[in-house]
């Protein structure tokens, strides 16, 4: 069902150890978005282990403007490349394959613009930083089913 504009889940179970009409076990589960919780340490840990990180950074439909959630993401990179002043990173916007490649790929530009000019304005140098946008044309997961879809719409911040 939907109540306040959001998805919930009701399911009623009856007891196993009691009379079928005395006890009952009820799950509520309210349908929400997957949230990734990003750290200053976590992200220095990633780029030094593996060379790059990929953050699921939420943006609406269409658009590059960055939302609250992803401003927290982007004070942590922020941190991240205070702490590490030799540390330079590439900002890459990846997305779906949902709509118009040539659209797809001028709105992972200006999705890594926006979080490049975002942690330029927390206080990094922008040389430091470079961005690109490669659109639908690097997936990690299959584009077929939504669970897919929700992957290839990144951003990687890749060490230099």
């Amino acid at each position: 069902m939907t109540t306040g504009g959001k998805e919930v889940w009701v399911r009623v179970d009856p007891e196993i150890f009691s009379a079928p009409t005395q006890s009952y076990k009820l799950s509520i589960v309210e349908v929400a978005a997957l949230k990734q919780v990003v750290t200053a340490n976590k992200l220095l840990e990633e780029l030094d282990k593996n060379g790059f990180i990929a953050l699921y950074i939420n943006f609406d439909t269409g658009k590059w403007d960055l939302k609250a959630d992803g401003q927290a993401t982007v004070r942590e990179i922020a941190a991240a490349l205070k702490s590490a002043p030799a540390l330079k990173i590439a900002i890459e916007g990846h997305t779906d394959n949902v709509g118009q490649a040539a659209a797809n790929k001028t709105l992972s530009q200006r999705r890594a613009q926006s979080v490049m000019a975002a942690i330029v304005a927390g206080g990094v140098d922008a040389g430091r930083l470079s961005a690109a946008g490669f659109g639908q044309e690097r997936p990690v997961a299959d584009n077929r089913g939504e669970e897919g879809r929700s992957k290839n719409r990144r951003v990687e911040l890749v060490k230099r």
